[in-house]
């Protein structure tokens, strides 16, 4: 059986993700899903591993993706349940997707939503204002360095699709030290989307990223979240998925 075979027959959630989930999506935005599957035994308890298969599919010839190309990567049920632990901004939204973006949901994974609690944290303060930073990083480096700049930046003065992400993840931070939830389609997705279509300045990107980073640091003084996920539960939760879907 290949990896790729066993993601798909041991698959337990398929959802849609990136600018659609965000309600962010725009005419040239291509497809991003995500997914879990658990992986045979004798890639758990045996020598093999499998991590994650990558589904993509990409028909422009264009270095960035637009539309028609597809975004798809499963990952395994150990993998994800460490990444959701570690707060990964890119993973624990897999947690909070919405209804319409779910396409596929067992009782595997329904037993994984049921316990989300267990994963979301403080932790997330320091993951999503790091990815945020490295997205200012890339806006300015594309600003500063003619070298490989991108169609965005040469349009625009500077990448919307990375000042799009800044914005974004700030804003998702907040919300998890605030709300301790994580909400979709975004409650600003408008703001999002307008920036991915440059129709704010750079200063302006910049001044907001500021102004919400300094709201996030306020937020992570007063919260009340648990400081870390409830690994002790996590890893239970993680042996009884695997020995339940293994027994069937």
């Amino acid at each position: 059986m290949t990896e790729q075979k066993m993601a798909l027959d041991n698959l337990i959630y398929k959802i849609r993700v990136g600018s659609v989930m965000y309600g962010t999506n725009t005419e040239t935005s291509d497809e991003d899903f995500g997914g879990i599957f658990i992986p045979d035994k004798d890639y758990v308890i045996g020598i093999k591993r499998c991590e994650q298969v990558i589904l993509s599919h990409k028909i422009s010839k264009t270095k960035r993706n637009t539309k028609g190309d597809t975004d798809y990567t499963v990952y395994s049920l150990p993998k994800i349940m460490s990444l959701l632990g570690a707060n990964n901004p890119n993973i624990i939204e897999f947690l909070y997707a919405p209804t319409q973006c779910i396409l596929f949901k067992n009782n595997y994974a329904e037993e994984l939503m049921s316990n989300k609690h267990l994963f979301l944290s403080k932790k997330a303060y320091h993951t999503f204002k790091g990815y945020s930073y490295a997205q200012r990083q890339k806006l300015e480096t594309k600003r500063c360095n003619m070298t490989g700049r991108t169609e965005l930046a040469l349009q625009f003065g500077y990448d919307t699709k990375f000042a799009g992400h800044l914005i974004r993840l700030l804003l998702e931070g907040l919300e998890i030290l605030v709300e301790k939830n994580l909400t979709f389609p975004l409650t600003q997705n408008n703001l999002i989307r307008n920036i991915k279509l440059g129709k704010y300045d750079l200063t302006w990107i910049l001044n907001k990223a500021e102004e919400l980073e300094k709201l996030i640091d306020e937020a992570y003084i007063k919260s009340n979240l648990q400081k870390e996920a409830q690994w002790k539960k996590i890893n239970k939760l993680q042996i009884k998925l695997l020995e339940d879907f293994w027994r069937k």
